[in-house]
């Protein structure tokens, strides 16, 4: 495990030397460099919860040495900012990260119906141009009919799209594992989400809980709800007595389902979720800057290999 931030540097320098050498596989000598290129197509997002204790310029350096294109936010409760805070804290923020070429990709929020407090934070960040936000999770309880529940999730969900239409944002939905997840089978989201168009709301497949709970069936559910993906979440995992344990992604189990998604085509941002250490304590900041750059340098490796 690394432990400094000269071994961070090496890392971050090899991940901006592999984007630079894809960059220059795809344009001819002859093409004139533009002066303020636009995003990419899939422009990779760093998710900020194991960061979230540097400040916003500090993480915008380390985000720009690494080759990431901006960040997953926290801005929910116990996050980089707290809800209640955005009108004041948000365009600093995004300030502190434009001056790195970094921006805020993706809002991770405590939203997921239509309320006074949840429009003002969406009218927020779309006015900041942030594209999309991640909704809090449905949940059931067992307790009551499921099918109920998916209606009344449903409704809510409806509700939802027709404000993030109007405002020009995104809403996506992770499929997270648990058993009282919504959405953790893939399959109960054609009840909630399908209908819907995916420009309003969306799902972020989420490769690690994807595999965790549908190892091996996987493909079929996948099929089902690609045509209402909106981003790819990217992060690993491995089997350990019997228990799904995080791991640095490419030594566990997700790339068989990266790779496929890639082969139908990548839809919206990467978010790239570091989860396999402690993201609590300080004294291992530098360990999980070091662990992100080393995914990073996986991911575009993937990526490369998708190209190739």
């Amino acid at each position: 495990m690394f432990t400094s931030r000269r071994n961070f540097l090496t890392v971050a320098a090899a991940a901006t030397a592999t984007t630079a050498f894809q960059t220059h596989r795809g344009v001819s000598a002859q093409t004139p460099k533009a002066p303020s290129p636009p995003p990419p197509d899939h422009p990779i997002a760093v998710f900020a919860k194991p960061f979230q204790e540097e400040s916003a310029e500090a993480m915008g350096e380390r985000l720009q040495q690494i080759g990431a294109n901006g960040i997953e936010a926290t801005l929910r409760t116990g996050g980089q900012i707290e809800p209640a805070n955005l009108g004041e804290q948000l365009p600093r923020l995004c300030e502190a990260l434009s001056k790195y070429d970094q921006r805020v990709l993706i809002a991770a929020s405590n939203i997921n119906s239509v309320d006074a407090t949840s429009e003002r934070q969406l009218e927020l960040l779309a006015a900041h141009r942030i594209p999309y936000f991640r909704m809090e999770y449905y949940r059931y309880d067992f307790a009551q009919p499921i099918l109920p529940q998916l209606a009344r999730h449903a409704k809510a969900a409806s509700e939802l799209a027709v404000l993030c239409k109007s405002l020009g944002i995104t809403g996506l939905y992770q499929n997270h594992a648990g058993k009282n997840m919504v959405g953790a089978a893939l399959w109960d989201l054609q009840d909630v989400l399908l209908d819907l168009d995916p420009s309003a709301i969306a799902i972020a497949m989420d490769t690690r809980h994807t595999t965790v709970e549908l190892s091996q069936s996987w493909p079929a559910a996948y099929a089902r709800v690609r045509p209402n993906l909106g981003a790819i979440y990217v992060k690993d995992f491995a089997w350990e007595s019997n228990k799904p344990v995080n791991v640095p992604l490419g030594d566990g189990l997700a790339q068989p389902l990266f790779q496929k998604i890639a082969q139908d085509g990548l839809v919206g941002p990467l978010s790239l979720h570091m989860e396999y250490i402690d993201h609590r304590p300080s004294h291992l900041l530098e360990q999980r800057w070091e662990a992100i750059a080393n995914d990073m340098l996986t991911l575009k490796k993937w990526l490369g290999q998708r190209a190739g």
